[in-house]
């Protein structure tokens, strides 16, 4: 499955989550720096870095990032939003399971629900062991992935809204384990047609596989302002464990 790589080098892809602006990226990232003891210095690898909003927002803070992403577009958005905020970040275009490197990172980053793309637990399972590669011993990883309960629950069949023009027309559903979201953008008498897929891992599951990979816990939150991490009611799963 290859979704991802059509629709992240869209260049509507950023019109459709409009809604996950910089204020947002800043809370998560402060959440992160405040909660872990890593050098104001350190080297942080963001491992799906899309238009860089994490990855710019550590960079303001004296991180030494280096950011992955699959798309090339989304890639050049992020390499423009860092000149425009002055900060140096290397970008490197790869696939993360790809990514090769001679460097460790104290920190690894997995935000925005940027695993469960591939068909099968074991590809998923490799972006985990992945990062516990490129870590330092000591050195933390952190995933921010949605909470499976609490999106089983509250999942909007139907959203339909316009965006400089376009009307963006979002049908999701839930097929076996995965959610799927199929996206209708309409602009001027064009039609274009994209999806999402992505496995549905529980609280559990997700444990299940950092712990296989080595990795322990520090902590969990259930949304970007902190709070305690809820299986029904919170609406993300923000996850922190060391190597």
């Amino acid at each position: 499955m290859s979704w991802y790589k059509d629709w992240f080098n869209s260049e509507n892809y950023l019109k459709v989550y409009s809604h996950r602006d910089e204020s947002e990226a800043e809370r998560l990232v402060e959440l992160i720096v405040n909660n872990l003891n890593i050098k104001s210095d350190s080297k942080i690898l963001d491992m799906a870095c899309g238009s860089g909003r994490h990855a710019i927002n550590f960079a303001k803070r004296g991180f030494d990032v280096t950011a992955v992403d699959l798309s090339q577009w989304l890639l050049s958005v992020a390499k423009e939003n860092a000149r425009e905020n002055d900060v140096k970040i290397d970008f490197v275009f790869s696939d993360i399971l790809d990514f090769k490197t001679t460097q460790k990172f104290s920190l690894a980053l997995n935000l925005f629900t940027s695993i469960g793309y591939f068909d099968n637990d074991e590809d998923n399972f490799r972006v985990i062991l992945k990062a516990y590669d490129l870590l330092i011993d000591g050195g933390y990883f952190v995933i921010d992935y949605f909470n499976k309960n609490y999106l089983v629950k509250n999942l909007i069949p139907t959203s339909v809204f316009s965006e400089n023009g376009m009307r963006i027309t979002q049908n999701r559903t839930i097929q076996g384990n995965r959610v799927v979201k199929n996206i209708t953008l309409e602009n001027s008498g064009s039609v274009e047609e994209f999806y999402e897929s992505v496995q549905l891992y529980s609280y559990d599951e997700l444990y299940d596989y950092l712990k296989k990979a080595g990795f322990t816990f520090v902590k969990d939150f259930g949304d970007y302002k902190g709070n305690n991490f809820n299986k029904e009611s919170s609406p993300r799963l923000i996850i922190f464990v060391k190597k």
